[in-house]
């Protein structure tokens, strides 16, 4: 039974998705999607929830192509790759958002491992301001890299803020797009620096251990 639990928690994970998505994408109580969860109750997810999570893997594939031709498209118009990143606002409650910037940090990563540079900005930037901002160093938008990094790191608000001791409120303007002046502040940056190289040191210990097979894959059955 826990295997059931840790495979949907696991799935969820690796596609940036939330108890909330899915609870939407069922149609059913958000509570529902906690019991099965928790590691100290009987009750397992039911079919129809890994079903739906392997239909956003499949989407997953759709959106990153989307996001890489877009990109592709600002290069010709601007000179420049450019990947979009969203905020809750950019989208309708129904569409699960970290799903969609999973999509955007796949295209990233792919375009950097090809020795590509690109740049992340606001969904909500239009090209008006894109063209405005193209020669601003280093990033054109560094609010958005910086939501981008910690999304990726799986860094929340609070650490961040409790780490450098500021306001929750500081590190929610650092992303605020509609907050100009408050930018990331160079602590910020070295904090999700060595952040990542820890989660990298933890991620290879784990990687060097045997790990079982999932139990259930909609597309094994």
């Amino acid at each position: 039974m826990l295997d059931f639990k840790c495979a949907m928690q696991t799935q969820l994970d690796s596609l940036w998705l939330t108890p909330e998505d899915l609870a939407q994408g069922l149609g059913i109580r958000v509570s529902s999607v906690h019991r099965w969860l928790d590691p100290e109750l009987d009750s397992v997810p039911v079919k129809n929830a890994f079903d739906w999570v392997y239909a956003q893997t499949e989407k997953l594939g759709d959106l990153s192509i989307q996001r890489l031709n877009q990109a592709n498209a600002a290069h010709d118009r601007f000179g420049e790759h450019i990947v979009r990143w969203y905020r809750p606002d950019d989208l309708p409650e129904t569409e699960p958002l970290g799903l969609q910037n999973l999509a955007s940090h796949h295209v990233s990563e792919q375009l950097k491992a090809q020795g590509t540079q690109c740049q992340i900005v606001y969904a909500c930037r239009d090209d008006e301001w894109i063209e405005q901002h193209l020669d601003d160093f280093p990033d054109i938008d560094p609010k958005a890299v910086f939501a981008a990094a910690t999304d990726a790191l799986g860094v929340t608000t609070s650490d961040i803020a409790r780490a450098l001791n500021v306001t929750a409120r500081s590190v929610k303007d650092w992303k605020n797009p509609k907050n100009e002046t408050m930018l990331p502040i160079d602590d910020a940056w070295e904090f999700l620096d060595v952040y990542a190289g820890t989660l990298e040191g933890r991620t290879a210990q784990l990687l060097e251990q045997a790990l079982s097979p999932l139990p259930y894959h909609p597309a094994n059955r």
